[in-house]
């Protein structure tokens, strides 16, 4: 009986000395790393907006389609007024573009600089003759 209960100590004492061990052990194979996020893409100012601002005279709605290549934007803004092209650059979520056309007494020039709020709206800031003036953009679905 002494040599089973001795037996049985020695068993309790390898059976705890190797489970110490085996928690201090570093891992035969590193964890996997979790797979990378998946590169977030920033939202693109091309395709078709609408766009939406009031400079005094009663709220006026814009079609404005949008092309880039690399940082030069180009496209044309289209209202009831009729269609005028523009061009400018987009970097890191802003816009900035310019059209000109004959305002009845003359050239006039109108800049437009906006920021991405997300993939489909933008808001921004008409600057020219008439001041400043705030205007929002959603981009068109279809």
């Amino acid at each position: 009986m002494k040599t089973a209960a001795l037996t049985l100590c020695a068993a309790l004492v390898a059976v705890s000395t190797l489970s110490a061990q085996a928690q201090q052990a570093p891992p035969a194979t590193p964890p996997t790393a979790p797979p990378a996020a998946a590169a977030k893409t920033a939202p693109t100012v091309a395709g078709n907006w609408n766009m939406s601002l009031d400079a005094g005279q009663g709220p006026m709605d814009i079609a404005a389609t949008m092309k880039l290549d690399g940082k030069k934007l180009t496209g044309m803004l289209s209202s009831q007024m009729g269609d005028v092209p523009l061009e400018g650059e987009f970097a890191d979520g802003k816009a900035t573009f310019y059209i000109s056309f004959d305002g009845g007494g003359g050239a006039m020039s109108i800049t437009f600089t906006g920021t991405m709020k997300d993939a489909d709206h933008m808001t921004g800031t008409m600057s020219g003759p008439m001041g400043d003036v705030p205007w929002v953009a959603v981009r068109s679905k279809g």
